[in-house]
């Protein structure tokens, strides 16, 4: 465990947090430390995109759609594979 200073906590919402601790039979930490892990588990990282490959994807498929003979889809192709997941 680790010692932690919060600044700049609204008064009224620190006192509702503390009550309710208190009603629930815990410390302050330990209420804190329940919040910030349910808190922390909302937040979903984010994806990196990577644009250099998705522009080179891009232009793959625009290679692949040319040399087709048919009326070849990326859409339809990523659909499929993705029923195939299922």
């Amino acid at each position: 465990m680790m010692s932690v200073t919060i600044k700049d906590v609204d008064e009224n919402v620190y006192k509702n947090f503390k009550a309710e601790a208190v009603r629930r039979g815990l410390k302050v930490s330990e209420a804190a430390t329940e919040a910030f892990r349910f808190w922390a588990s909302l937040k979903k990282p984010r994806r990196v995109r990577n644009w250099s490959r998705i522009k080179k994807a891009s232009k793959d498929i625009d290679r692949l759609r040319e040399k087709s003979e048919s009326k070849w889809s990326g859409t339809e192709e990523i659909r499929k594979w993705r029923d195939r997941r299922k």
